[in-house]
């Protein structure tokens, strides 16, 4: 991804030939200052953040800032069908598009869309901006349409058991396995039989859980949730529209399901690994693992047994990557509770201040992910105008050229050097927030975020580390 000019062309041209490659840049950006300096510089604002929020924020501070406007009920009805009806009309053209439109994934609108303009614009939207799935969510939508033409309840009270609730995490990292790791990200037929495998599934649990599937269950749903929490508007109820500062959806104090921990690490640790694979390490572990004479007859035996080794090590480099961060933030929230003591135990510490880590996941996202939708994300353009490859013109966009000039090295590094201190000092603040909410005295509170603004420190020079190898010089 990093070695040359033409590899900016490769983002647009060959977007799912390697997906490692999804985010290049081309040219790479020669510093001003050392690395060094710019590391430096990002773990001193952290760190700033934190001083800055034990100094200023006082008990008082931990209430919710927010405004409520009314909205007609009329207007908040029609806006909801109008986004149902446009989601709903956006699978059934995606799985057409998939099973009958072209074969190759940079000219399919299913694959373009579904990997691009949904799972990295339509996500940034949702956490930047205002959370529009619950609206928008097809699934849900289709699986509601059948549990009423079955006669089956919905909204009452769902019967799911509490361990319901791992299967967002775990849905979420087979998500992340497909778009990473798998051939079937590519191949736009496959991404239409993961589709209706996924509608399939909503159906089921719809009919049989009623709303309390997409809440608990549903690995979409709750990401979308969690994400929605970042957003600056949202909807709360239907005839209201809350306006809050960036973040603050995270200080609620509404009981979570389980995996909650476990879903927000994930989310993380995606975007850390696909950062990672694109390093020098990365490439040094592969090289380890191609010439240890230790690992040889175990690599030649599954080689014969049919096994696809690169799958296989990028596998579980994303489960150790995942898991890295899961078991360091768990060791942080024991570090947390034996500086603080108190009656609450190591669990419910870490649910609490799971939230206070999805600031850096919206600012990973944004910095890893902005040059591949602004460059790939052209080429929904050409596959909207003839979805069936039926030689149609739609929009008159059949022949659109794609700009990969549109943002360049040096613009990304700004945007990840600004994003992740941002996002870094965000959680700080949030996390400080949250303190005040959990133990109430100023004194417990700031103690208790020492080792996560030690943690925080380290994290935003590895994340700018990770996001300059592809760019700088």
């Amino acid at each position: 991804m990093k070695n040359s000019t033409a590899k900016t062309v490769a983002v647009a041209l060959l977007l799912f030939a390697s997906r490692a490659d999804a985010h290049a840049f081309g040219a790479r950006y020669d510093l001003p200052l050392p690395l060094g300096l710019y590391l430096t510089a990002a773990g001193a604002a952290v760190a700033a953040s934190f001083f800055g929020a034990i100094t200023f924020l006082r008990g008082e501070r931990a209430r919710i800032l927010q405004i409520d406007l009314p909205v007609s009920p009329w207007l908040a009805s029609a806006a909801k069908g109008a986004l149902g009806t446009f989601g709903v009309f956006v699978l059934a053209l995606l799985i057409g598009a998939a099973f009958l439109g072209p074969p190759e994934a940079v000219s399919n609108l299913a694959t373009i869309w579904v990997w691009v303009i949904w799972w990295v614009g339509f996500l940034l939207l949702s956490a930047l901006i205002v959370g529009l799935w619950p609206y928008i969510d097809p699934f849900r939508i289709v699986a509601r349409i059948a549990a009423g033409a079955f006669g089956r309840p919905w909204t009452g009270t769902g019967s799911l058991p509490p361990s319901a609730g791992l299967m967002a995490p775990i849905g979420l990292l087979a998500i992340a396995w497909v778009e990473l790791v798998s051939d079937w990200s590519e191949n736009p037929a496959a991404v239409g039989t993961l589709i209706l495998i996924y509608l399939t599934i909503s159906i089921l649990g719809g009919l049989a859980f009623g709303m309390v599937w997409f809440l608990v269950a549903d690995p979409l749903g709750r990401v979308f949730a969690v994400l929605g929490r970042m957003a600056p508007i949202t909807t709360p109820c239907r005839a209201t529209l809350r306006l809050r500062p960036p973040g603050e959806g995270l200080l609620d104090q509404d009981e979570r399901p389980l995996g909650e921990v476990a879903l927000i690490s994930c989310l993380i640790g995606v975007v850390l690994f696909d950062g990672l694979s694109e390093t020098p390490a990365w490439a040094a572990i592969l090289e380890f693992v191609s010439e240890s004479q230790t690992l040889r007859p175990t690599l030649l035996w599954l080689r014969e047994q049919g096994a696809d080794l690169l799958k296989l090590i990028r596998t579980i480099g994303l489960c150790a990557t995942i898991a890295t961060f899961y078991g360091t933030y768990w060791l942080l929230v024991l570090s947390m509770k034996l500086l603080v003591g108190g009656p609450l135990s190591t669990e419910r510490l870490a649910r609490d201040f799971a939230g206070t880590l999805l600031p850096i996941a919206v600012a990973y996202h944004l910095s890893h992910y902005i040059s591949y939708l602004l460059i790939a994300g052209q080429l929904v353009f050409p596959a909207a105008t003839d979805p069936f490859a039926m030689g149609w013109d739609l929009f008159g966009t059949r022949d659109w050229s794609i700009d990969v000039t549109v943002i360049g090295a040096e613009q990304i590094w700004w945007i990840a050097f600004t994003a992740l201190i941002i996002g870094h000092a965000l959680s700080v603040l949030i996390g400080h927030r949250r303190a005040l909410q959990v133990f109430g005295d100023p004194r417990d509170a700031a103690v208790s975020q020492i080792p996560m603004m030690f943690a925080m420190v380290g994290l935003t020079a590895l994340s700018l580390w990770i996001l300059s190898q592809p760019i700088t010089e």
